[in-house]
């Protein structure tokens, strides 16, 4: 596999892994899928049917995130 290629992950992956970074469990992929129907959660690649998430991408939409403290 290409390094480019080695960089997506598909909706299930991504929701898992970035739960579990977050929250220390999954999130399920009806978690993300609300995101984006909410056009709040990180960028998404569609090719055809399927969804993937540009991991790189998913980073820079997690460090947007962060709000200064009040």
């Amino acid at each position: 596999m290409s390094e480019v290629l080695s960089n997506y992950v598909p909706r299930k992956q991504a929701a898992e892994k970035l739960g579990n970074a977050l929250r220390g469990k999954p999130y399920t992929e009806k978690t993300l899928i609300r995101w984006e129907l909410e056009k709040y959660g990180p960028p998404v690649t569609r090719i055809g049917r399927e969804v993937v998430y540009f991991w790189p991408s998913v980073e820079k939409w997690l460090r947007e995130q962060e709000k200064a403290a009040a």
